[in-house]
């Protein structure tokens, strides 16, 4: 029987900014992780999700996603991914997310994104 792959995240808070540094594929059985890191949105005004370690999204993450970045923005809090891979990238245009999100190739510009949208 194959090895579970290791799933990881990492939560770095600076102020009402939170950085969320995800390792692994996001699936059903890893999605609670990413979103126990992320359901105190009371606590974060900017939220960075890091996906550079991130190969795969299945369509329990795109919704979480999707959802945090609807709750979010009905805050007036903002959501920013840094580093998205290609396959996950392809997702997030498919279904139509690409258009709604900020998206920076790394942590650093994701947060310039959130601090400065008309970039």
């Amino acid at each position: 029987m194959p090895a579970i792959p290791e799933f990881t995240v990492r939560v770095d808070q600076r102020g009402r900014l939170r950085v969320v540094t995800v390792e692994g594929e996001v699936d059903v059985l890893t999605a609670p992780k990413l979103g126990a890191a992320v359901d105190d949105e009371e606590a974060f005004d900017e939220l960075v999700i890091d996906l550079s370690r991130v190969p795969f999204m299945s369509s329990v993450g795109l919704g979480l996603i999707s959802s945090l970045n609807r709750r979010l923005g009905r805050r007036d809090a903002a959501l920013a991914l840094a580093g998205v891979q290609e396959d996950v990238e392809r997702l997030l245009e498919v279904t139509g997310l690409l258009d709604t999100l900020l998206i920076g190739d790394d942590v650093s510009s994701a947060i310039d994104l959130l601090r400065n949208p008309g970039w």
